[in-house]
């Protein structure tokens, strides 16, 4: 006897991301942009969205759901993501990988902005691609500014040796 499963359930892609914070001063216009973009994808309950060490290739948007973030050797989780945060969204602008690894505490359904897709977009719609980029640049500007003072001066740091190496 099979077991069976329901359909992931269809996310209005519009209103998922007209639910996210990072997208917060975007237009209609710029969202159903994005909405065109952006591929649904489902995480089930227990499985990993990603893991730490992965290439990190595509902007993702928690529609529906709860990630955990756990560090790469596992243990306790560091913080938790749900509807309306996203993730990964430097890998649009740099390449890179995981840095922490995403369990899925409830089942999931996620938005992604692959960066192909963002590669095409900076092509088609450059004033969309320039607001997602400088609303990814205000991002990381306030996570900095919350992060505690030795984090946020490695990271300073980190990013000025880019800087002065050519990155």
């Amino acid at each position: 006897m099979s077991t069976w499963e329901a359909p992931p359930e269809v996310i209005d892609k519009h209103a998922a991301l007209r639910a996210a914070s990072l997208l917060r001063d975007f237009t209609d216009v710029g969202l159903r942009i994005l909405a065109e973009k952006s591929a649904q994808r489902s995480v089930g309950r227990g499985t990993y969205a990603f893991r730490a060490g992965e290439p990190s290739d595509a902007l993702c948007f928690i529609a529906k759901g709860m990630l955990q973030l756990v560090p790469r050797d596992g243990g306790v989780p560091l913080g938790e993501a749900g509807a309306g945060d996203s993730l990964g969204g430097m890998s649009l602008l740099v390449e890179g990988e995981h840095l922490l690894s995403a369990l899925a505490a409830t089942d999931v359904e996620l938005l992604q902005l692959p960066k192909a897709a963002f590669e095409e977009l900076k092509q088609t719609h450059p004033r969309t691609a320039l607001k997602l980029t400088l609303a990814l640049a205000q991002d990381l500007a306030e996570r900095l500014r919350e992060a505690k003072s030795p984090l946020r001066e490695f990271l300073v740091w980190q990013i000025s040796k880019r800087q002065t190496e050519g990155r």
